[in-house]
């Protein structure tokens, strides 16, 4: 991945220059676009849109509406001031840029774009000016309390491309970094739904089959992965996904909503304050979650060769064992990989420090052990960690 993105600007401009973008996401920024003034005034007049933007970008000769057939300054003349009054709002100041090619047009425009104490220059053309503004926003955002907190979670927002998510994470964040706060049941629905969104992001990116659809089936999918090789699902993703999602899916309903509610605990027991520490535990996981999806590749022939991976193990488990390299564990009395199980020589000491190479995989006939290790294997001793 690129520089993590701890700054968000939401840009007006019915064509946004990909070279800019570019620049933009080089430089650690997140950009959210409208193509006219209509939607941008409706984005903007959005709460949760406001409280995630650190700064706003606004081209002079944009369209007023997407479904204009031609751009317009009188888009600007008309509608800039609607965008200004919401970015000085009493209750957050957001710093606005001008961003035009500065010509072909009435340049009275340009002149009577108004000054505040904070403008760097009254506007910035496209062509020329394009690092002076990146330069200038992160100057005037560098103690925004979104950058700060972006950067307590740093890389995790990255994930998200939209601003759903990245506003519902906000939310999240905010609640549970008050202290005082411990019996909010409503994280649990967006707990939820940033689950949804982790299998999507799975789904992009090798992880998950197009298939899989739904929270239930994205766990049954890593403990599948988990079961035959661990290094790709570590246990402790395993184990939080499960646990999460038992969560989110029994906070998420009120024990009002239906009769046979005998289960549903989580509701209840938040917000009576017999659960203080739930919702953090919840969150904790959620987090663990989001930063290990970040792992996985983002180049389109790295998903293919994930995607590929997967899917032939899971078809075909034991070509997966037969000469992997990987260090055992022990557990119910037996040392093993995955699901395949292994018996050390007479006289041979294996340790979980030791690497080994497993050979002539074939189905386990141990009648005691084959039901949670269906694979038996031979090994070679590669080396032992110190």
């Amino acid at each position: 991945m690129s520089k993590n993105r701890n700054i968000v600007v939401f840009w007006i401009d019915e064509a946004p220059r990909e070279d800019f973008l570019t620049r933009l996401r080089d430089a650690g920024i997140q950009a959210f676009t409208a193509d006219n003034y209509v939607e941008g005034v409706q984005w903007l007049s959005n709460p949760k849109n406001i409280e995630i933007c650190d700064a706003v970008i606004l081209d002079v000769n944009c369209k007023i509406r997407h479904s204009d057939e031609h751009e317009s300054t009188d888009s600007f003349r008309d509608y800039a001031y609607r965008v200004l009054s919401r970015c000085e709002e009493e209750s957050k100041h957001i710093p606005w840029f001008v961003f035009t090619t500065g010509s072909g047009y009435d340049e009275s425009l340009l002149n009577a774009i108004p000054q505040r104490e904070w403008t760097r220059r009254r506007f910035y053309r496209k062509d020329t000016d394009q690092q002076q503004l990146i330069n200038d926003i992160r100057e005037l955002t560098k103690h925004s309390g979104n950058v700060a907190l972006r950067d307590r979670y740093d890389g995790i927002f990255e994930l998200f491309e939209d601003e759903g998510s990245t506003a519902r994470l906000y939310d999240i964040i905010r609640k549970m970094e008050d202290p005082q706060n411990t019996t909010d049941t409503t994280v649990f629905n967006a707990m939820r739904k940033l689950m949804a969104f982790a299998v999507s992001y799975g789904r992009g990116h090798g992880l998950f089959s197009e298939d899989i659809d739904s929270i239930r089936a994205a766990e049954k999918r890593l403990a599948d992965i988990y079961e035959l090789a661990p290094q790709i699902v570590p246990s402790y993703i395993l184990t939080n996904f499960r646990s999460l999602s038992d969560t989110v899916n029994n906070g998420s309903h009120s024990r009002l909503e239906e009769e046979e509610a005998g289960s549903l605990a989580v509701d209840a027991d938040v917000l009576s304050g017999k659960a203080p520490y739930l919702a953090r535990t919840a969150f904790y996981q959620l987090m663990t979650l989001l930063n290990w999806l970040r792992r996985l590749p983002v180049d389109p022939e790295r998903i293919a060769t994930l995607r590929e991976r997967i899917d032939a193990m899971l078809d075909n488990p034991v070509e997966m064992y037969e000469g992997c390299e990987c260090y055992l564990q022990f557990d119910h009395g037996v040392w093993h990989y995955g699901r395949c199980a292994v018996r050390p020589r007479p006289g041979h000491t294996v340790t979980g420090q030791t690497l080994i190479r497993l050979k002539n995989v074939q189905p386990n006939k141990n009648y005691l052990t084959k039901k949670l290790y269906p694979f038996f294997a031979q090994y070679d001793v590669v080396m032992t960690r110190l």
